[in-house]
């Protein structure tokens, strides 16, 4: 078995972002995500809150380093690869990769005109794993994120599985026809009340549902999702290659998930909400021509400091897609 331990720790970076934070890559952002949050495309809503301009959204973190279109980061970037032991397990025999963890702490928000860079560390190598997608290696890799004053804007963990494919029968979903054996789930609804919108604070409580959205997943959205989010991994928008690695279709990447989770909590907690924290983990794809509906529920509320921890879920007609966990905090009075 090959040792992967060299990979480890060693700090890699600056990777420096191609533009500057600006409106009309928040404004894509947005459009593509369905979000409507006025903070992120309104300087007069984003001064009321405090800001000199206008907000990225806080999922919108790893898009601002991503590489471009031709695979590169920018001039004053590091040369040297962040994720250096995914090559080496292609040349083994594990072609395929797909992002599966994804947990983002904002330690400030991200503004109009900031210069954003990210260090990198692979924190931990899996041994071989089988999974339903193939046989591979889980790799987990922190970055931190920082602004043009050196500031830390946010950390970020990120886990994908780097795996040989199995074959495309054997794959759930891969089917003629939709899944059945794991139906959406829904509960009776006569138990559990909805949420008040969170400017009540004091009338939430352990338990309390939050609103449900349904997302209609079409090409348009994953193609879109993934333009927005600067991935251009052929999986999310060619058909033929997707196949190639045994799916059936093109799928959302995890990017678009992660945006639209932020959506779906800020759509319910409103504008003055300051997102903490969201640790997603992703399960059955998603593929065009189904519906992802987002639920969530209050984990609990710290009243005294406008803390609200939240447990959201999206299901398709697969499964579970994607589950989690976000913090959020209200400003109190």
């Amino acid at each position: 078995m090959t040792d992967f331990s060299r990979y480890l720790e060693a700090e890699t970076g600056p990777f420096r972002g191609w533009d500057k934070v600006n409106a009309p890559m928040i404004r894509h952002w947005c459009e593509a995500m369905g979000d409507e949050n006025p903070l992120y495309t309104d300087p007069v809503t984003a001064r009321e809150q405090g800001f000199g301009a206008v907000v990225a959204p806080p999922t919108m973190m790893q898009a601002w380093t991503m590489v471009g279109y031709g695979g590169q980061h920018p001039p004053g970037s590091d040369d040297r690869e962040p994720m250096a032991v995914l090559p080496v397990l292609e040349a083994s025999g594990y072609p395929a990769v797909v992002a599966v963890n994804c947990e983002q702490a904002y330690a400030r928000y991200i503004l109009e005109g900031d210069e954003i860079y990210h260090t990198s560390t692979i924190e931990s190598i899996s041994q071989e794993k089988t999974t339903a997608l193939g046989v591979g290696f889980f790799v987990t890799q922190l970055c931190t994120y920082y602004n043009q004053r050196d500031q830390v804007v946010g950390t970020m963990r990120f886990r994908v599985l780097k795996y040989r494919p199995r074959a495309a029968d054997d794959i759930p979903g891969n089917g003629s026809g939709p899944a059945t054996a794991q139906q959406t789930r829904s509960g009776d609804g006569n138990d559990t009340l909805p949420a008040p919108a969170p400017s009540s604070l004091e009338r939430l409580a352990a338990g309390q549902a939050l609103p449900p959205l349904a997302i209609a997943i079409t090409p348009k959205l994953i193609v879109g999702g993934a333009i927005a989010s600067r991935d251009y991994q052929d999986v999310h928008h060619d058909k033929d290659a997707a196949r190639a690695l045994g799916s059936p279709d093109i799928f959302m990447n995890i990017l678009t998930t992660n945006g639209l989770v932020g959506r779906f909590v800020t759509d319910w907690a409103g504008p003055s909400a300051r997102l903490n924290r969201v640790a997603i983990r992703l399960g059955a794809p998603n593929y065009p021509g189904d519906t992802m509906t987002m639920t969530g529920e209050v984990q609990s509320v710290d009243s005294a400091a406008g803390l609200i921890c939240l447990n959201i879920r999206g299901e398709n007609s697969l499964g579970e897609h994607v589950t989690g966990a976000v913090e959020l905090v209200l400003p109190i009075g």
